[in-house]
């Protein structure tokens, strides 16, 4: 075997053997023996490795009614930690992620960056330095950004190719804060990042095929086939958002009539609503619906129609383990919730019934967590 070969081998060793401890810990060396299919040998050098570079650390369990205490190893959550980000119109949201995989920090920033990739650029920068300073994350300990931005993403090159929403185009956004930071940074489309943090852990995870839509000023898919995210040729699939739901319907700005974003989007929506009233958010639509107004009533009975429609589209064609469905006008509405399972279950073929229909509960934090998660699995697996 080539010297290559068996550098590679011996990296990808260590990654399995962390990867077992991360989902099983504490664990004893036997156990990971057994469960690797490693020898006991091999198992001692890589576990004296990961302890060296400090990944585990080594403790003795409580006294046992037989024999010698056994020697458990634990993940120690301070050995490197992730940054994620999502990136939005008018909020960056910003969070910490130890090397358990728990969420330690998480802030907001409201601004308003639509066209303005050089100011956004700044805010990045202020707010991972303010961050990292509050929580007294050193640089060395900082492995890498992950970052979740709606729109078409080249994530091999992290390159922002078109964003509807923020009217960004062939931004260098990993290049440029690379520049800044000097460490590795993963960007991709925001749901694309938020499904890690939806199917429970990335290491452990509770799907290996499912579907999340997101609903936020835009609409969109992430599926997950066989334990990896469906990307198509060019990481444009599940840009749900332009899919015909209606061939006799308002034109969009794509040039096509009867888009899914003209009926399903935050941005259509507030566009239903009556002018005398002025509503300038979901939180008043929402309200509205509480207190009986029929105009928002028509308009959510309208969403969970056309959704559940898109929903049924995806299903046929993947027929995933689930559903998920997030974003602010679904989270916490259990009205709207009650709604659109029923819409489900009138417009999803009886052959894929009953299938399993979810709602996020991740509220602001997925995108955040699920860019900190695949920063973390993508860059030690590296």
């Amino acid at each position: 075997m080539k010297k290559q070969d068996q550098v590679q081998m011996r990296k990808q060793n260590k990654y399995i053997v962390l990867d077992a401890i991360r989902q099983m810990a504490p664990i004893s060396r036997i156990q990971l023996s057994k469960y690797t299919k490693m020898s006991p040998t091999t198992i001692t050098r890589i576990v004296q490795e990961l302890e060296a570079e400090g990944f585990i650390q080594e403790g003795v369990s409580e006294e046992t009614a037989i024999g010698r205490r056994p020697t458990l190893i634990h993940m120690r959550e301070d050995a490197l930690y992730t940054i994620g980000i999502e990136i939005d119109c008018f909020t960056i949201r910003i969070g910490i992620l130890d090397f358990l995989g728990k969420l330690i920090a998480f802030q907001e920033v409201k601004c308003s960056i639509r066209h303005q990739y050089e100011e956004a650029l700044h805010l990045l920068k202020q707010s991972i330095d303010n961050i990292m300073t509050e929580y007294q994350i050193v640089q060395d300990k900082l492995l890498g950004i992950g970052i979740g931005i709606p729109g078409v993403i080249n994530n091999e090159e992290g390159i922002v190719v078109s964003s509807e929403q923020l009217k960004w185009e062939n931004c260098h956004i990993k290049e440029d804060l690379n520049c800044i930071f000097g460490c590795e940074v993963i960007v991709d489309n925001e749901l694309k990042m938020q499904i890690n943090a939806e199917i429970g852990d990335i290491y452990t995870p509770l799907y290996s095929n499912c579907i999340l839509v997101g609903i936020g000023t835009g609409i969109g898919a992430s599926i997950l086939l066989n334990g990896e995210v469906y990307r198509g040729i060019q990481n444009k699939a599940g840009e749900i958002s332009h899919i015909t739901i209606n061939p006799f319907g308002e034109i969009c700005h794509c040039g096509k009539r009867g888009c899914l974003s003209m009926y399903v989007s935050e941005v259509a929506l507030l566009k239903r609503t009556p002018k005398n009233l002025n509503i300038q958010s979901i939180e008043e639509v929402l309200h509205c619906v509480d207190h009986g107004e029929q105009w928002a009533i028509d308009i959510q009975q309208d969403v969970a129609t056309f959704l559940a429609i898109a929903i049924n589209n995806l299903v046929c064609l993947y027929e995933p383990e689930a559903v998920i469905v997030s974003g602010e006008i679904i989270e916490h509405n259990v009205t709207f919730q009650k709604l659109l399972s029923e819409k489900c279950r009138q417009y999803i073929w009886k052959e894929l019934q009953p299938f399993d229909l979810q709602f996020s509960n991740q509220l602001k934090e997925g995108v955040v967590k699920g860019a900190a998660l695949q920063a973390q699995k993508q860059l030690l697996s590296v």
